[in-house]
């Protein structure tokens, strides 16, 4: 049984998101991979470019007129950091697996230990400073008014690599395909 948080089930199988809040708005898409086991393996881009899609018709919905690339520059701008953070989220908790991201984290912040003997109180507490759009220097403010001790902290924050990975999938994949021509 796979419990709401996204824990293993008794078999062992990796975590699941609850099946209510599975869906994507746009499904499984042709590019999207799926294992042996059954786990999808999203693309980032793709999933991307459909809620670029998606701002892009109903704000020229709004405007009453097709606004061409300056809604996909617009999405960029405003949720492009927020909405790859979630996807991130998403793939440590083990909720939804993207392949942007390395598959060996997938559900890493439910384990109950990682290397470096990162136990699972810490990985929650990063987790959720992360989770609430903190960044790796108010995870490390709060381990040092903590007194913890840093190295596991550093190290998972450096298997993470939030922000490296959102500047290179933004420059990498999604500003190529952003202003395609339909």
């Amino acid at each position: 049984m796979t419990s709401d948080l996204g824990q293993s089930d008794i078999a062992g199988r990796r975590p699941r998101m609850p099946a209510h809040a599975t869906d994507l708005p746009e499904g499984i898409l042709a590019c999207d991979r799926v294992h042996a086991d059954g786990l999808v393996v999203h693309s980032l881009t793709a999933h991307s470019l459909s809620a670029i899609d998606r701002h892009k018709w109903i704000e020229s919905q709004k405007a009453g007129y097709d606004l061409g690339t300056s809604a996909a520059e617009d999405w960029i701008e405003r949720f492009w950091k927020g909405w790859t953070r979630s996807k991130l989220m998403e793939h440590l908790y083990g909720w939804r697996c993207w392949g942007a991201f390395d598959e060996r984290d997938f559900g890493l912040l439910v384990r109950e230990t990682v290397e470096h003997h990162v136990e699972r109180p810490l990985l929650e507490q990063v987790a959720s400073i992360l989770a609430e759009g903190g960044e790796n220097l108010d995870v490390i403010n709060w381990a040092l008014a903590q007194d913890l001790p840093l190295d596991g902290i550093l190290w998972l924050l450096d298997r993470i690599d939030i922000n490296a990975k959102r500047h290179r999938l933004l420059t990498d994949h999604i500003r190529l395909f952003a202003g395609r021509d339909p």
